[in-house]
């Protein structure tokens, strides 16, 4: 099934939403103006005839005892063409006037007019129902005005016509309120799919292999901000691992290189028998061959870490004779070059894989051996306290550029462009002490500056 573009399901999800709103509000309206307006016409229906019964008691003269049967035939045909029918009764009940008796042809043409109006109006049937009014005067009844009116309420065409404006009104503002959202929502959605399908077109280029971060994106929205920047780190951090790949495979071919052409010579010239194998020679191709091992070892240290093999056996042991018996393992570098190494850990024990924290102090300490200058100095330190564990290894050799300090972490990255058999190394052995440190739960961070050294620490959990 094809998918509905995001510009298109936000314009209808805006119009939508605006539909059921208006709908919803146009309803409640409706009902709500047509409660009060029949609650209105109800009150206003009541409110006349309780005027019309004071206007009657008026037309009672207490001196004659007498009705002004003149006035009250005026008022009653008057009133007939409000809807009111009126029969008016002495004290004793005798009627004075009754609007049926003296027309009773009009009242009921009248009174039928009146049902088949409201009915037709208002869709639902009523009833005439007759209220009787005392009439008093000084506080003395004077008789009673029996009112007969349309329940619940009678209202002219005009009423109703102004009841159906109010309507129109609101389906006139729902429908422009639509219109509305249907065009906010197309803004509002191209807004927002139009950064959306750079970064669309963008992760697209990245897949195909350009990698280059391309123009500065403007997103409307934090989150697309945030997304773009994203998708660029993620470019440059592509761009930064082909490259290192790219240079890897250089480094690769040149490690593999050299011993391999020497081995291969060597053994030519002894071959032809122009060379005598003799232990000299032997042991400058097993040297070549453990150049050789130990590249195939760094890609096996690689390997395992891809393939999740960091599995951790942790035990509490003291760090103090792990750091000295690695230490001696370097004997032979640090006194042909004439290194001094200075060992600071006091009694601290420590609950870790105790061999792979020794591969990443071996790592790191093999890092500071191999960059620091003859004569130099190296020094281990060691200390726990508020549950964390520390180790520095630090040194006085030549340091780490500024704008290689941020990647030395990264595999294969290398400061030394040179490939320099005294400093060669494929750029593995660092990204590896990363790995076992974030294996368990710790953090590894560098500071260096040119010519002064560098400091390489970790920290750990100790409990």
């Amino acid at each position: 099934m094809k998918k509905l573009k995001l510009r298109t399901q936000l314009s209808a999800g805006f119009g939508t939403i605006v539909l059921i709103v208006i709908a919803l509000v146009s309803v409640a309206s409706n009902l709500l103006i047509k409660s009060r307006f029949e609650a209105y016409m109800e009150s206003e229906q009541q409110r006349i005839a309780g005027e019309l019964a004071e206007e009657l008691a008026t037309q009672y003269d207490p001196e004659t005892a007498s009705w002004n049967t003149d006035y009250i035939h005026g008022a009653g045909m008057y009133a007939v063409n409000d809807g009111y029918f009126l029969r008016v009764l002495d004290a004793e009940r005798n009627t004075v006037w009754d609007i049926e008796e003296h027309d009773m042809a009009c009242c009921e043409e009248m009174m039928e007019k009146i049902r088949s109006d409201m009915e037709r109006l208002r869709s639902a049937k009523g009833s005439f129902v007759s209220h009787e009014f005392p009439l008093y005067q000084d506080q003395t009844v004077a008789g009673y005005a029996q009112i007969k009116y349309y329940s619940p309420y009678y209202a002219n065409d005009n009423a109703f016509h102004f009841l159906y404006s109010l309507n129109m009104i609101l389906v006139a503002i729902g429908a422009v309120s639509m219109i509305g959202a249907v065009v906010t929502g197309l803004i509002f959605a191209r807004r927002m799919a139009r950064p959306i399908s750079k970064l669309i077109g963008r992760t697209r280029r990245i897949a195909e292999g350009e990698l280059s971060p391309g123009e500065e994106l403007s997103a409307g929205s934090a989150e697309l901000q945030e997304l773009s920047q994203a998708i660029t780190d993620m470019s440059q951090a592509l761009d930064r691992q082909e490259k290192l790949r790219q240079r890897l495979t250089g480094d690769v071919a040149h490690e593999l290189r050299t011993p391999l052409t020497n081995i291969a010579s060597h053994l030519e010239m002894m071959c032809e028998g122009i060379w005598e194998p003799d232990p000299q020679r032997l042991s400058g191709l097993y040297e070549e061959v453990q150049r050789i091992s130990g590249l195939v070892e760094d890609m096996e240290k690689l390997h395992r870490i891809d393939a999740d093999q960091l599995i951790l056996n942790r035990t509490v042991f003291d760090i103090e004779p792990l750091i000295r018996n690695i230490v001696s393992l370097f004997e032979n570098e640090t006194a042909a070059k004439g290194l001094t190494v200075e060992i600071n850990c006091g009694e601290i024990s420590v609950c870790a894989d105790r061999d792979r924290i020794a591969q990443a102090v071996m790592d790191l300490l093999s890092n500071a051996v191999k960059y620091t200058e003859s004569g130099g100095h190296i020094a281990v330190r060691a200390e726990s306290s508020g549950g964390i564990f520390r180790l520095t290894v630090s040194d006085d050799g030549i340091g780490i550029s500024p704008e290689d300090l941020p990647h030395i972490f990264e595999r294969f990255y290398r400061a030394d462009k040179s490939r320099s058999r005294s400093t060669g190394g494929s750029g593995v052995g660092l990204a590896v002490a990363k790995a076992i440190i974030e294996a368990h739960g710790g953090t590894i961070f560098a500071e260096s500056e040119p010519g002064k050294g560098s400091s390489f620490t970790f920290a750990l959990p100790s409990e």
